[in-house]
């Protein structure tokens, strides 16, 4: 019991073995009032998450841009990474086209130092006040109670074409980016920018990246939904199991500076915006460290779920630009932190606390842990309790001593044009990628009234790309804008996004942690075809799963650890089919009939929807006759 006496809580006390429970059944009581308070308040965004532990290592001396201990020489931490979907709640599909997040809390020497960011680099919105609003308007319908976990919907779409600064961040969502295969393959992007300060008070701006060293991968969008139907959590069990196997994913952390001029602009683009992103080739990445994930969680409720994160919790030598939008994060992050904990005392939660020192004087309030001792609870004292900084330790802001802040006190709109890095994102897409952004459109906005779909076509999309607006609205039955009308809609633009996805690049992708089914059946794949798959995977640390009609020891004596049955080809990367036996590969019906014996409805199935999704398949000597007779080259 919560008093320490152990007490038998599997059966009620009751008046006799067929009468009433009993009120005096005190420790059962106290068992379901506490299962009563279990749940927390979900997370108004980000609520649906997981996350590992691992270490960051500096890759040298960074003491010429900050004095952030981290990224010194030989710098060594602990961290801890969540991973989460913007929209979705708890219980949805870690699979959802949205905006994923990647967050990441630095317990360093001088401080905890939390990287609060997302998978994409840029934002809908460039002024904090409009948050509400965008979360409102891409949840459910407020009338309806749906749909949810995504804005394919009126209120989405009313708001997107009256914010058209967001649309740069929602074509990246809308591409393949926004259905990411598994969180080793994303990228984290801290989103705004940010200032560095080293010893001597010199401070340059900076953007930070987290770069997947395993490449990036995505699914097609038939893949994602089926995944989200057969297992919602594929994301976390992938890193989890990846974990376990020991292999580590890996991110460099790598930034873009930019002088501390007092402008805010680098290049025409202004660093104020969160909307834009300034391309890497007009600013190439400085890669300042690793970050290894190494180990899972052991209480999910304890750590992913209780951990915290706020983009000001950052140590001396890093600090901050008049970003609306970061401004208003900078006081959010900490009041829902309290607000989900019920107490200001989150930060004291193992998952939260630094292993720095803390000496403050906030005290008392739910939950309050500590014991403090010494007669004062105030700074500065001379009598004892709360230990103040000494004035060699105060927080830099600044680097400038000629930065001044003044202006006339008012409301000022942000004004911001992401048609043209849209429309540079567009034009980098490869047919394919193109297409599949097309089928996105017009899947949302076949969702919407024809209305709103008609105003965003021509208002947002038709300002990106003429070509583009037409052929969404051609696929939803709504007007198509006129030939040529768009503005600057064949301007030839530079790359605009940080991730390569034209055709020709990132060819030298890992295949680390990936899965290949391997399809076998009693008289399909041998013990020694499968030992040599094995050990070709192994050299390249792909996984394997054995998939048969049934699980269990087949007749050729391999083992089968998936069925069609408990599987999917969603779950898999690559698909491999077994040589058939002498005896099968003999008999001629088999060469041309889908209906055989030796080919199950449900293999047919399987082999046929991973080839829609476009899955590498190969086979071993006579498995060609197979893929053959479904009507599936081999070549």
């Amino acid at each position: 019991t919560d008093n320490g006496v152990q007490v038998n809580t599997t059966n009620s006390l009751r008046a006799g073995p067929r009468g009433y429970v009993l009120l005096e059944d005190t420790v059962n009581r106290k068992k379901i009032f506490h299962f009563d308070r279990e749940r927390t308040p979900e997370r108004v965004v980000h609520a649906l998450g997981h996350g590992a532990y691992g270490t960051f290592e500096s890759y040298g001396d960074w003491s010429n841009l900050t004095t952030a201990c981290w990224l010194q020489e030989g710098a060594r931490s602990e961290a801890f990474t969540r991973f989460s979907v913007v929209v979705a709640s708890n219980g949805g599909s870690e699979n959802s086209r949205d905006t994923h997040g990647f967050a990441t809390k630095i317990y360093s020497q001088c401080g905890n130092h939390d990287l609060v960011g997302n998978h994409l680099p840029s934002f809908f919105i460039n002024d904090g006040a409009l948050f509400p609003d965008l979360i409102h308007s891409v949840k459910f319908e407020p009338d309806k109670g749906f749909p949810t976990g995504g804005s394919a919907h009126d209120t989405a779409y009313d708001f997107f074409t009256r914010r058209p600064e967001g649309a740069f961040q929602l074509m990246n969502v809308l591409s393949d980016l926004g259905i990411p295969r598994d969180v080793r393959h994303v990228s984290g992007n801290g989103v705004h920018t940010f200032r560095f300060i080293n010893a001597q008070g010199v401070s340059q701006l900076f953007k930070w990246y987290w770069i997947p060293k395993l490449g990036h991968r995505t699914l097609v969008y038939d893949e994602a939904t089926t995944i989200a139907g057969k297992n919602n959590n594929f994301q976390r069990v992938d890193l989890f199991n990846s974990i376990n196997a020991g292999l580590f994913p890996e991110w460099d952390f790598a930034v873009q500076v930019f002088p501390d001029d007092g402008s805010y602009m680098f290049k025409d683009i202004d660093l104020l915006d969160p909307t834009n992103v300034v391309p890497e080739e007009l600013a190439p990445m400085l890669r300042l460290g690793k970050l290894t994930l190494n180990r899972n969680p052991t209480n999910f409720f304890a750590e992913p779920e209780a951990i915290s994160f706020a983009p000001s919790n950052v140590v001396k030598g890093v600090t901050f630009i008049p970003d609306p939008l970061l401004s208003w994060r900078l006081m959010s992050y900490d009041d829902t932190a309290s607000h989900r904990h019920n107490s200001p005392n989150g930060y004291l939660l193992p998952v939260n606390r630094p292993i720095a020192p803390v000496d403050n004087n906030y005290r008392d309030g739910y939950m309050q842990p500590l014991i403090f001792e010494g007669a004062s609870a105030s700074s500065p004292n001379g009598i004892g309790g709360v230990v103040g900084a000494s004035e060699d330790q105060e927080y830099q802001y600044t680097g400038r001593s000629a930065e001044n802040v003044n202006g006339q006190i008012g409301r000022y709109s942000v004004i911001s044009n992401s048609f043209p890095q849209a429309r540079g994102f567009w034009n980098s897409l490869d047919q394919y990628a193109k297409q599949h952004t097309v089928d996105a459109y017009r899947f949302e906005l076949g969702h919407c009234s024809p209305p709103v779909a008609q105003k965003y076509i021509d208002e947002i999309l038709n300002n990106i790309d003429n070509c583009l607006a037409r052929r969404v609205a051609f696929g939803i039955g709504v007007q198509m804008p006129a030939i040529g009308t768009a503005s600057g809609a064949n301007n030839a633009t530079s790359y605009a996004s940080l991730f390569p996805t034209g055709p020709g690049q990132e060819r030298n992708k890992s295949n680390e942690g990936l899965i290949v089914g391997v399809l076998a059946s009693d008289n399909v794949l041998s013990s020694a075809d499968l030992s040599g798959i094995v050990a070709q995977l192994s050299t390249q640390k792909v996984l394997y799963d054995v998939i048969a009609p049934h699980m269990g020891e087949l007749a050729s004596g391999v083992q089968a650890n998936q069925s069609f049955v408990t599987t999917s080809s969603v779950f898999y990367d690559a698909i491999i089919v077994g040589s058939m036996s002498q005896s099968n590969n003999s008999r001629g019906n088999f060469m041309n009939s889908t209906s055989s014996q030796f080919v199950s409805s449900q293999q047919q199935d399987f082999l046929r929807e991973a080839y829609s999704h476009g899955k590498a398949i190969g086979a071993i000597g006579s498995g060609s006759n197979i893929l053959n007779a479904l009507g599936l080259d081999d070549d």
